[in-house]
């Protein structure tokens, strides 16, 4: 990945069969500088942010076996329960909300 860092590459918009660490799909781009010109890789959806788990693959190489480790299983799946219970907490306070309103109308009502 070292050569591509001196590269500029776009988004290309195609459907990917690759996932990342994270269990999602990955984007594939294409290098449009540098000596890797022409050449296409994918990398994960959350690139350059917090959740990020950069994986990174050129399209031309052979499919390798991808060992991941405890430590980075553990990180993934803490990051992906820390979403999840956000998530759950909103849907929680909208249900405790529509209780809250229909237990209104009921008594004023």
């Amino acid at each position: 990945m070292s050569s591509s860092n001196s590269s500029v590459a776009k988004v290309r918009r195609q459907q990917s069969q690759v996932y990342c660490h994270c269990h999602l799909k990955c984007v594939l781009f294409t290098c449009h500088q540098g000596p890797n010109s022409g050449r296409q890789f994918y990398r994960c959806i959350y690139n350059q942010s917090d959740d990020d788990c950069h994986y990174f693959k050129w399209v031309d190489e052979e499919e390798e076996l991808c060992f991941v480790t405890y430590n980075e299983f553990n990180a993934n799946e803490r990051r992906n329960s820390k979403k999840l219970d956000q998530i759950l907490l909103m849907i929680k306070l909208f249900v405790a909300a529509i209780l809250i309103d229909i237990t209104i109308r009921l008594y004023f009502g």
